[in-house]
């Protein structure tokens, strides 16, 4: 646990209206007495000159994580606020985790990071929330990060994870980005690097139907479209937080390692169309959806399983744009 006090953390605060932060942190827990302490560390080192709070969903851990939730809850009341599951809500696939978890966030910006990552910049959550501040034509800011495995060592460049997730957000520059960045698959840094403003609890009845329907597209992927298509985002090329990708513990990446999640993939990108289109922005997934149906065709040609051919032909039929799939798969078959 961090060596500070509550009042060494909000000694520079000019408000004490903890009631009205100016920032939410949003993190999400499970299962991750392991990391979790390190996690609140990164969050509670923050030199801020505005209040903060710390809002942990623990979504009924079954190890020691609501424990530790209650130790950091004791010693910093004001500002750490755990919320305690006794009913695992992601399980549902409703949309339960995310207005849970999204229902008690107060702040005017919310800053995410789940529970397995931390911050290594103490001055992150000035920095973000000066340039949201400073920036009203700005919906968000994200920055750089390093990637990290489970025991908080920096993977190289020889790491296949490391390969495979360098462009969608460890090679983040300084410089704007939009839906154009999304169609190639690059988002605005990852959760653990974002702030944007408070938008997710305020949603409209259409908007927010729309936005829990999307059952393909994982949270990252949604709420960097989110923010998207409500305004400008910015990112930063500064590395100040970092992120494990995992084969062995509950995260996405380590459900989905080595699984065909072509078909998947495939119907998140139709989704996320649907979804922009709603704000009249119309991005073109053409690319990345050819990028599936290519992957498939290929795991097809190398295994000559029945099951893979299922998979491919089952692509084929979902895309869109089946004219120019074709005139470039039959160059691939050639």
């Amino acid at each position: 646990m961090l060596n500070k006090t509550q009042e060494e953390i909000t000694v520079k605060w000019k408000s004490m209206d903890t009631e009205h932060p100016l920032v939410s942190i949003k993190c999400l827990a499970f299962n991750q007495e392991k990391y979790i302490a390190q996690t609140l560390d990164g969050f509670l080192m923050q030199e801020t000159d505005f209040p903060f709070e710390v809002i942990v969903h623990d979504d009924a851990s079954t190890d020691k994580t609501a424990d530790i939730l209650r130790e950091y809850e004791k010693k910093y009341p004001l500002i750490v606020k755990p919320v305690y599951q006794t009913e695992n809500q992601y399980s549902k696939r409703d949309g339960s985790l995310t207005r849970a978890s999204n229902a008690p966030l107060k702040g005017k910006y919310v800053a995410t990071c789940e529970g397995d990552d931390y911050w290594t910049n103490p001055h992150k959550l000035q920095m973000q929330a000066d340039f949201l501040e400073s920036h009203d034509d700005y919906f968000a800011i994200g920055h750089n990060v390093r990637i990290v495995d489970d025991n908080g060592n920096a993977m190289t460049q020889d790491n296949p994870i490391w390969r495979k997730w360098f462009d969608t957000y460890t090679n983040m520059e300084d410089r704007d980005y939009s839906i154009h960045d999304l169609e190639e698959g690059i988002m605005f840094g990852q959760t653990c690097t974002r702030m944007y403003r408070n938008i997710v609890q305020k949603m409209d009845a259409d908007l927010e139907k729309k936005y829990f329907a999307m059952d393909y597209t994982n949270g990252d992927v949604l709420i960097s479209l989110l923010c998207f298509c409500k305004g400008k985002v910015r990112c930063s090329s500064l590395v100040a937080a970092d992120h494990r990708k995992s084969i062995i513990n509950d995260s996405w990446t380590a459900k989905t390692f080595k699984k065909n999640m072509t078909r998947r993939d495939i119907l998140s990108l139709l989704e996320q169309e649907d979804f922009a289109n709603s704000f009249g922005i119309y991005p073109d997934f053409t690319d990345q959806q050819y990028r599936h149906v290519r992957r498939s065709f290929l795991h097809f040609k190398q295994s000559k399983s029945w099951s893979d051919f299922s998979i491919f032909i089952g692509n084929l039929r979902i895309i869109r744009h089946k004219i120019k799939f074709f005139k470039r798969l039959f160059r691939l078959v050639k």
